[in-house]
């Protein structure tokens, strides 16, 4: 387990060594992440525990999860940090938060594809009324400065096959009368209900539309094509791949959305929304080649499985708003973010 803290906290140094600056307005500031205890809000601990420890950054932050009490005994290293509260709970029914608060991540989601099946009405209620929630409760706040919403790049809808990436202007179709689509429209709604509470109470709120992720932290029975490449790896094979491989995605590290994330919160501005991912292409057949190179004996890859005719699509980012406005990159490319993430559930595994 230390080996797998220790990578961890270096690619947390690493990621803020010459850009911590840019994180300057959270100094000595009270942050409130729901869903803190998640893989995103786990990596944002990570950070702010190195900002703390190795800049003196002062931040103490509440993180509000459904599996608060849990995670000092699962990771001790940050469960048990001072200036780390945690506090268990339903974001759908949130009251209030600390009245010192003047940073908000609102990140509580439910994104495990499985409950789009099983509990669909549950997604749309936790993006939904978890968004009103949450900012109802900012707006009693005395001095809140940013409210960081966590919505996705799924609410674009559909990407043209032609279209190499898409900005936050792009507007696809979704298809709102099937269920699949629950996860997409409840994200939607809940950037409507935000720019709502932006119009009425003038509430500082920064959009950001996240695409895909890897790294340490990230469950490998989540049903996504990197992590079930990974974990099918590590048991010999064979990788299954539905359709012929080229649906295209792109994945950011870890280090680098947690990064992005507490920028945004920083230095993003009201009223305005921000792509967070790689803008690095890959199709899913290049991405199990990666993946299956770091094992021995490298495990075979079947494509063309399940429904004939499977759609190709793509879903990939133009970061160009961030970098402009936020002075923001990706500093971990494609290949190293997959060893890094092998490594980890490596050490996680024979610790």
């Amino acid at each position: 387990m230390s080996r797998a803290i220790d990578l961890v906290r270096s690619d947390a140094e690493a990621v803020l060594t010459g850009r911590h600056q840019l994180l300057e307005a959270l100094r000595g500031q009270h942050l409130f992440v729901s869903g803190g205890t998640g893989f995103l809000g786990t990596w944002l601990l990570e950070l702010i525990k190195v900002l703390n420890e190795k800049y003196s950054f002062g931040i103490s932050v509440t993180a509000y999860s459904r599996h608060a009490r849990g995670f000092a005994a699962k990771l001790p290293h940050l469960g048990l940090q001072k200036e780390f509260r945690f506090e268990e709970g339903d974001i759908r029914y949130l009251t209030e938060i600390p009245r010192d608060v003047r940073y908000i991540i609102h990140a509580a989601a439910l994104t495990d594809r499985r409950l789009l099946a099983s509990q669909p009405g549950a997604v749309a209620e936790v993006n939904g009324v978890g968004t009103m929630r949450i900012l109802r409760a900012a707006n009693l706040l005395e001095d809140v400065q940013k409210v960081v919403l966590m919505s996705s790049g799924l609410v674009y809808g559909s990407q043209p096959w032609e279209l190499a990436q898409v900005d936050e202007n792009f507007v696809g179709p979704l298809r709102c009368n099937d269920v699949n689509a629950v996860y997409a429209e409840s994200k939607r709604f809940a950037e409507v209900v935000a720019q709502s509470s932006v119009s009425e109470t003038k509430l500082p709120v920064v959009t950001l539309r996240p695409f895909a992720f890897v790294g340490p932290y990230q469950s490998l029975q989540l049903p996504w094509a990197v992590t079930d490449f990974i974990r099918d790896s590590f048991t010999g094979g064979p990788i299954r791949i539905m359709g012929d491989g080229a649906t295209v995605r792109s994945l950011m590290y870890a280090s680098d959305y947690a990064f992005w994330v507490l920028a945004a919160l920083a230095s993003g501005r009201p009223r305005e929304t921000y792509n967070v991912g790689s803008p690095e292409a890959v199709d899913l057949g290049a991405l199990a080649k990666l993946i299956t190179q770091s094992f021995a004996p490298v495990p075979e890859i079947r494509t063309r499985l399940g429904q004939t005719g499977h759609d190709r699509n793509r879903l990939v980012p133009d970061i160009g708003k961030a970098r402009r406005e936020l002075g923001l990159e990706v500093t971990v490319p494609l290949h190293e973010a997959i060893q890094r993430t092998i490594s980890w559930n490596r050490y996680q595994q024979f610790s």
